[in-house]
């Protein structure tokens, strides 16, 4: 067992023993989701807020051995990046701390309970009460633990933030526990100088700094620098990017002064097929693909993120909208953070500033999603009292709340589809005697209304009564977000002038006008779409579900990028209205299931496959969908004109039947063309595996279904098995099928429109790339 002298912060993730109450012990590897280990269960109460995976009560316990060196004079604390829910840290069976919410990081201060040799942590964890959140949450330490040992006089905190950008001129505030002397080096490419920290009251020291020869922080030049601040005790190093925000309805979103347009798209943080696990490699492919489909702003919805998804989002150049709440002290689910909010909301805020503070790509900070409590006196006075605090801590970015409007109006009406509940209880409910059956109450209620009414949300929110629900609250946010309310952009650019707004959660289908708008008025800064990548959870409820697919909803179905990272259809259609491409794109509906009627969602307008290659289908029927922003487009098979069609807001539908051959659009503008084309194959089908992603501890490995010309084959679902050879461990393995039994934790899963992901995660001992044999029938 190693002695952990010298040593001032490490990541603790190996040799944990965790067991679930009344089960047996076993050893695991941090992160760890417990949640993806349990039975699937139709009768649970968290149904499709979490694709029918129940909770449980855990243990996690592990044995730190510290010399006398370690521990003499030290200060000695665990920081846990993510524990979901409820957890209790004890050290040597003495109690050190509890924490409720499950989405922030938090600290804990071993140093009075360790001895020399042996110590034993202890992590009880307690997601048992069901339901308590509306989409996937994992369960257990899903995060990474850190081990810190430091001098009694450590450095607690650093702040960088930039002052101004002409000249460069940077702020650095640090906060050690007592009183010292400090110094504050700034260095990175052409640049490297020392500054003295000077006390400006009890033990808060600040210092500014004009640079030279520095270059500044943009979503495009995501140029990046170091800060190490110094005493005689401890250093701490942060890294952190020159850039100003500025904000207004006349200038519109401006990053050191220039304007950026926010295409953006919302994300929930589980990671697919290895559940709520965050690993560094994991946070930084995600962003790299989002920044690809053409991102440029993500909002983190509805909890904070970690900081490796902000170390990605520094380095990659992505902006973001990080978010405390989904709610504040009305339930959403029964056994929901509201039951705790008002103990804990103040502590979590600060977790979150704490971690976003240094990252230039944190641009604006939510309270809360659809918090319905914004309609009256009470939930005002609260958004005026949150906002006010976290201006306090972090006077740098701008503050916002998601508001659906249309939510709002329902409880100023009297018929919320939110309510606040009389009396609670922190038991768990009465068995259900029936599963699988949607309650439409609560967010169930309003996805089943909107998978109907769609479109119509868009008049919904209109006029007097959407602007009464939302007015107040407005008073006190630098930017007003809107859900769903796109219709209130003209009114109320013209009613309220000074207003800035922003379409924090839109239908992907309502681009073509939100981007008009967002183009037009500087007051309306940018659009985020429901829902950038898919996730687990909410199940079904952006999906084109169909009926002849067996097994439990398990995801969502909205993303523009599905959960193994592949960039669809409707990601290419916002690259179009964004005005990133000018090549028209082909997708064509699956005919494999030519003839059947799937369910059909607001939040996905298609469900269409980049392919013409559907061997065996044909003479079957299906719809070619064809997006280009020109004003008319020609499809051809085989050099044969099919049709000519003009395009509606970015779309052309054609009707044909298969013909093997070569599916040509050319988008017809007033002095040149654009063309593309998709083309058949021989339909013998053969399985691929490549590495399509490797990180320092994670290889991503595409397994995908192609013919002998190197075609991809969408109408695979073969079953397949995988086996590794080497120093890896299989973590993960599915596909993007959002209705299925199977587990993401099995080696054998069935192919999803010829595709699949595994993922392996190196050893100690790893030196080389592991075979990798996949077998099908």
């Amino acid at each position: 067992m190693a002695m952990y002298s010298d040593k001032k912060n490490m990541k603790i993730n190996d040799n944990w023993i965790f067991y679930k109450e009344g089960q047996k012990a076993e050893i695991i590897t941090l992160p760890h989701d417990a949640m993806l280990y349990e039975t699937r269960d139709a009768r649970c109460h968290n149904a499709e807020n979490t694709g029918y995976f129940p909770g449980g009560k855990y243990v996690y316990e592990k044995v730190i051995r510290f010399s006398e060196e370690d521990i003499t004079g030290k200060n000695i604390q665990l920081y846990f990046e993510g524990v979901y829910q409820k957890a209790k840290v004890y050290c040597n069976e003495v109690f050190i701390v509890s924490h409720e919410y499950g989405f922030t990081p938090f600290y804990a201060d071993i140093t009075d309970a360790v001895k020399e040799e042996d110590n034993h942590i202890k992590v009880i964890v307690d997601n048992s009460l069901e339901p308590n959140c509306r989409w996937y949450t994992g369960s257990g330490i899903y995060r990474s633990v850190h081990l810190f040992i430091r001098n009694k006089n450590y450095i607690d905190d650093v702040k960088v933030h930039t002052v101004s950008i002409d000249p460069p001129v940077i702020h650095i505030d640090a906060y050690p526990v007592e009183n010292c002397d400090l110094t504050c080096r700034i260095y990175g490419e052409d640049i490297d100088f020392t500054i003295p920290l000077k006390l400006i009251y009890g033990t808060h020291y600040a210092g500014e700094a004009e640079l030279s020869n520095v270059k500044l922080w943009y979503p495009d030049s995501p140029n990046l620098y170091n800060c190490t601040v110094k005493s005689t005790t401890d250093s701490m190093d942060v890294r952190f990017g020159i850039r100003t925000i500025k904000c207004s309805a006349e200038s519109g979103f401006l990053i050191n002064n220039q304007r950026v347009l926010l295409r953006g798209g919302c994300i929930h943080s589980d990671h697919g097929i290895l559940g709520a696990c965050s690993y560094r490699d994991a946070e930084f492919r995600k962003v790299k693909i989002l920044k690809e489909a053409g991102y440029n702003a993500i909002r983190c919805a509805h909890n904070p993120a970690c900081n490796d998804f902000l170390d990605a989002c520094d380095e990659l150049g992505m902006l973001v909208m990080d978010e405390a709440f989904d709610g504040w002290y009305i339930p959403k689910t029964y056994h929901d953070y509201s039951r705790v909010f008002h103990d804990n909301w103040r502590d979590d805020i600060k977790a979150m500033v704490r971690t976003g503070y240094n990252h230039p790509s944190v641009v604006i900070q939510s309270i809360g999603n659809e918090v319905t409590e914004s309609v009256d006196d009470k939930g005002i006075l609260l958004a005026k009292e949150m906002a006010e605090y976290l201006k306090q801590l972090d006077g740098t970015r701008p503050v916002t709340a998601a508001i659906n409007v249309l939510l709002n109006v329902y409880t100023r009406m009297g018929f919320g589809v939110y309510k606040e509940t009389k009396e609670y209880t922190a038991e768990k409910l009465p068995p259900k005697k029936e599963g699988y059956v949607e309650k439409k109450t609560g967010s169930a209620f309003f996805n089943a209304t909107v998978q109907k009414l769609g479109p119509l949300m868009f008049f919904m929110s209109k006029g007097r009564r959407g602007d009464n629900a939302i007015k107040k609250v407005a008073e006190y946010l630098d930017i007003l977000g809107l859900n769903y309310a796109a219709s209130r952009y003209d009114e109320d650019t013209a009613k309220y002038p000074d207003r800035v707004m922003v379409g924090a959660e839109t239908i992907i289908r309502e681009l073509p006008y939100n981007w008009e708008r967002v183009k037009k008025y500087p007051s309306v800064i940018g659009d985020f779409a429901w829902a950038a990548w898919d996730y687990l959870g909410e199940a079904g409820i952006g999906d084109y579900m169909y009926h002849s697919y067996s097994g439990l909803p398990l995801l969502a179905g909205s993303g523009t990028i599905d959960i193994l990272g592949n960039i669809g259809a409707e990601a290419v259609f916002q690259q179009i209205v964004w005005g990133l491409r000018k090549k028209p794109y082909i997708c064509v509906s699956p005919l494999n299931h030519s003839g059947e009627i799937p369910k059909k969602s607001a939040w996905r307008f298609t469900n269409g496959i980049n392919s013409w290659n559907w061997p065996g289908y044909i003479g079957k029927k299906t719809q070619v969908e064809v997006y280009s922003d020109a004003d008319r487009v020609r499809l051809y098979l085989d050099e044969r004109l099919v049709d000519e069609k003009k395009v509606k807001e970015y779309i052309a539908l054609f009707n044909i039947r298969y013909v093997p051959g070569v599916l040509r659009a050319v988008a017809v503008y007033d002095d040149h063309e654009e063309e593309t084309s998709l083309a058949s194959g021989s339909g013998k089908m053969s399985l691929q595996s490549q590495v399509i992603y490797e990180g320092e501890e994670l290889i991503f490995i595409e397994i995908i279904a192609k013919d002998e010309k190197n075609l991809h084959l969408p109408v695979a679902e073969n079953h397949i098995r995988i086996q590794c050879e080497g120093d890896v461990d299989l973590v993960g393995l599915g596909s993007a099928r959002t209705k299925t039994d199977e587990s993401y934790l099995s080696k054998e899963t069935h192919l999803y429109q010829g595709r699949a992901l595994a993922i392996l995660r190196k050893k100690d001992t790893y030196k080389k790339l592991p075979v990798v044999n996949v077998e099908w029938e």
